[in-house]
């Protein structure tokens, strides 16, 4: 004879505490594994902070207010502030560190280490010597300034308008180097966006575009620049029919990114720096021309003072920075 068949409420009162439990522990796992990896993502959009506020405070002199220039990324940190102190996020790393401590040998790095030692293991008497079991301690480095100009350069007061022009003629009086205003008319008062043109006799020319450094101030900077040929006759607002000053060109654009707020004479003092530009070699490769496109160092970098003397310009091919 068949055995009696169970009562309906037997059968189906057990077969769902068995199913759903487990569905539910994982369920939940997976709930946290996403949460700390959201959390994970939202914590590496704040690595450029720190770069930001370690900005030389002389930079942002005449600049924005630094306030105005960080409130999006202090409201950020705040907003993952909160996340990390909410309930959902909390439970997850309580979750996780429970686990860790249930499983610590699984969690570590003891297990792949243990492998790679039976891995390297010679029945032979020489052998290597033993990797070691923790790596060298970390030996600080002294801070670089990631400013292209000396805290002294920075802190120069930047020339106003009414200045421009007394400037333009002590500069002409004792350098060289000529700056002239271009376009310039008598019956036209002086106002920005002004053009300079920097000139070194069968070298380069420059053409400076200055601006309004703030709407509050009066004061001038230079918002772009661009090398031409010194025989070449184009444009300011065009470009060079050569590399090596489209190459120039390019790497003034770059510096005048990293330092929108440089005062006029210190630009023009950093152009002075390419007086030799085709005679100079290189101080990583020590070629006058690149072997790649047979172009003179246009890339200038500070070097570190030596005693009481001030730092001098390091010359480099765009290829060996």
């Amino acid at each position: 004879m068949p055995p009696p068949a169970l009562p309906a409420s037997a059968t189906s009162g057990n077969t769902p505490a068995t199913a759903s439990s487990p569905q539910s522990d994982l369920q939940t796992l997976r709930n946290h594994i996403q949460t700390l990896t959201d959390l994970n993502n939202r914590l590496q959009t704040l690595r450029h902070i720190p770069a930001l506020l370690l900005r030389p405070p002389a930079t942002a002199l005449n600049a924005l207010p630094q306030a105005s220039l960080l409130r999006h990324e202090f409201q950020e940190l705040k907003e993952i502030t909160e996340a990390v102190r909410s309930e959902k996020v909390q439970e997850a790393l309580k979750a996780a560190r429970k686990s860790e401590a249930a499983e610590p040998t699984i969690v570590g790095f003891d297990i792949r280490r243990d492998k790679l030692k039976q891995r390297h293991v010679v029945h032979e008497p020489c052998m290597r010597p033993p990797s070691p079991e923790s790596p060298q301690p970390y030996r600080a480095t002294e801070p670089k300034s990631t400013s292209l100009f000396s805290h002294a350069e920075e802190s120069v007061a930047p020339i106003d308008l009414d200045g421009l022009p007394a400037y333009i003629r002590q500069h002409n009086k004792l350098s060289q180097h000529k700056l002239h205003v271009v376009a310039a008319k008598k019956d036209r008062p002086l106002r920005p966006p002004i053009v300079l043109r920097f000139v070194i006799s069968d070298v380069v020319v420059v053409y400076l575009t200055l601006d309004w450094s703030t709407p509050e101030q009066q004061a001038v900077v230079v918002e772009s620049a661009t090398a031409f040929g010194p025989r070449e006759q184009k444009p300011p607002h065009s470009q060079s029919d050569y590399t090596v000053y489209q190459q120039l060109s390019q790497q003034l654009a770059k510096v005048l990114q990293s330092e929108p707020w440089v005062p006029l004479q210190v630009f023009v003092s950093f152009l002075r720096s390419y007086e030799n530009l085709f005679t100079e070699s290189c101080t990583v490769c020590g070629r006058v021309l690149s072997a790649e496109v047979h172009t003179p160092p246009v890339v200038r970098v500070r070097k570190q003072p030596i005693g009481g003397y001030p730092s001098a310009w390091g010359v480099q091919h765009v290829a060996c920075k």
